[in-house]
């Protein structure tokens, strides 16, 4: 008897160590289900194209008139202002969000005018600023809502596949 009831403590052992390690795997499980839930709510990443080639159009048009004085014709820098295109500004961008970016050039842009710019054309400038900087175009125009914006990280690098 005193066999047997051994037995059956290795047994209850047993499978109350089989239910602590399920029960862990199940919560680690979860963890990563609402990682990625969150992430997936968290909308594209900048590598999958949050803006279009039109509205980079416009920003073109748009920078042309409000920025270029400062920033130069092609946004590499100029005298009263930094780059905005290339490796300089990628370094300063890398990992705050386009919301960030949007913030700023909308609360201080242009220089000579702070805040006049609006919501639509800061859109568009900054729709044109990623396209000089190699982030892709895709099918829906970048947004003009700052939360939504605040979701988009600036990656330097694009995700590996």
């Amino acid at each position: 008897m005193t066999v047997v009831r051994h037995g059956w403590t290795q047994v209850v052992g047993a499978a109350a160590v089989v239910f602590t390690v399920c029960a862990g795997l199940s919560a680690v499980a979860a963890q990563d289900a609402k990682v990625e839930a969150q992430g997936a709510q968290a909308g594209p990443g900048i590598w999958g194209g949050v803006y279009t080639d039109d509205q980079a159009k416009r920003g073109e048009a748009a920078s042309n008139r409000l920025c270029t004085s400062c920033h130069g014709p092609d946004l590499s820098g100029g005298e009263a202002g930094p780059t905005l295109a290339g490796l300089e500004f990628i370094g300063n961008w890398t990992a705050l969000s386009v919301g960030d970016f949007f913030d700023r050039v909308l609360a201080t842009m242009p220089a000579d005018a702070p805040g006049t710019m609006t919501p639509q054309q800061t859109s568009d400038i900054t729709a044109y600023v990623l396209k000089l900087n190699k982030y892709p175009a895709g099918q829906a125009e970048l947004a003009t809502d700052v939360s939504a914006l605040k979701q988009i990280i600036i990656d330097g690098q694009p995700p590996a596949k």
